[in-house]
């Protein structure tokens, strides 16, 4: 059970045990479906293995922002 640093739906990072071993496990575990996941700041793919103290930030892929000029 890895113990990771986790930014999810915050701005800071925060301890965090899983039962996850992978990211897309951890998908699964948290629900993070449409979210991008950042390994120690580099985009990981489902099949990147978690290790303890890893920092792991989700990032929302669909949000849009800014407002328009008229």
């Amino acid at each position: 059970m890895p113990n990771i640093l986790l930014c999810n739906d915050t701005a800071s990072f925060t301890e965090t045990s899983v039962e996850a071993t992978t990211v897309g496990g951890l998908r699964s575990e948290l629900g993070l479906s449409t979210e991008a996941i950042n390994v120690n700041r580099v985009v990981a793919n489902d099949t990147h293995e978690l290790r303890d103290d890893d920092m792991v930030a989700a990032v929302k892929t669909n949000k849009k922002g800014g407002k328009t000029k008229s």
